[in-house]
C-alpha cells in the first residue's frame, strides 16, 4: 500500500511539472542590465579574504552577462561606462593577470556596428591607455590595442593627439618597446596635425626606430 502511495505521488508530481512546462515554455528569464560594481569595502566582504577567487568569479560572469533564457544581448545595447568600471575592479583583483585585457580587447572591443561602436570602444580606450601606461613594460599591449583602436575605430583627434603624447613620452623609456612610439604617427595623422607628422617621419630617432623594427620584423621571419 505504502509503495503505491509513493508512486502515485512521484506520478503526480511529474504530471504537475510537465502541466507547468506546457504553460511555461513560451516564457523566457529577462535579460538584466549590467549593475553597477560594488564599492570597495563591499567587494572585500564579499571576496572574504580571497581575492583571486573573486577575480576568477567576475572575469568568468562578464563573460557571460549577457546571456539569458538562451539569448544573447546584443553588446551594442551595453553601458559601457560600466563595463570599465567592472573591468577596472577585476584588474585591481589582479594586476598580473592578462584576462582582463584579453576580455576586453576580445570580446567588449569587439563592436563593429558603425552607429555605436566608436563611442563605446572610446571607453575601453580610455581605460587601457591609463591601464598601460602605468605599466608600459608590462602592458604595452593594451597600449597597441588602444592606439590601432582609435586610428582604425574611434577616430576622435582629441583622444588620438593624447595617446600619441603618450606613446611618445615612451621614447626616454627603458623598458618600454622601442617600436612603440611608432604608433604615434598615424595617430596624429588621424587627430590631424600633419606638420608634426612630418617631423616625426624626418626625426633621426624616429627614423633608427623605424629600422630596428624593420630589423626585428625580418629576422623574426627568417626564424619562422
Amino acid at each position: 500500500m505504502a509503495r503505491a502511495v509513493i508512486w502515485f505521488l512521484l506520478i503526480a508530481a511529474l504530471g504537475v511539472q510537465i502541466v507547468l512546462a506546457g504553460a511555461l515554455h513560451g516564457l523566457r528569464p529577462a535579460i538584466d542590465d549590467m549593475p553597477p560594481p560594488p564599492s570597495p569595502l563591499a567587494l572585500k566582504a564579499v571576496a572574504l579574504g580571497d581575492d583571486q577567487f573573486l577575480f576568477r568569479a567576475v572575469t568568468q560572469w562578464l563573460e557571460n552577462v549577457g546571456d539569458g533564457g538562451g539569448r544573447l544581448r546584443p553588446l551594442r545595447e551595453f553601458d559601457y561606462d560600466r563595463v570599465t568600471e567592472w573591468l577596472r575592479l577585476a584588474d585591481a583583483l589582479d594586476p598580473r593577470s592578462d584576462a582582463v585585457f584579453m576580455l576586453g580587447s576580445t570580446y567588449y572591443g569587439a563592436l563593429t556596428d558603425p552607429a555605436t561602436a566608436a563611442g563605446k570602444v572610446g571607453k575601453l580606450v580610455v581605460y587601457f591607455e591609463q591601464a598601460g601606461m602605468a605599466d608600459p613594460a608590462a602592458r604595452w599591449q593594451w597600449l597597441s590595442w588602444a592606439a590601432t583602436r582609435t586610428e582604425h575605430l574611434v577616430k576622435d583627434p582629441v583622444l588620438a593627439r593624447r595617446i600619441a603624447a603618450d606613446l611618445l613620452s615612451l621614447r626616454t623609456s627603458p623598458t618600454a618597446p622601442p617600436w612603440l612610439p611608432l604608433l604615434a604617427v598615424p595617430l596624429l595623422r588621424v587627430a590631424g596635425d600633419d606638420a608634426e607628422v612630418q617631423k616625426l617621419i624626418n626625426d633621426p630617432d624616429m627614423i633608427q626606430r623605424r629600422r630596428d623594427a624593420l630589423d626585428k620584423l625580418r629576422e623574426n621571419q627568417e626564424h619562422h
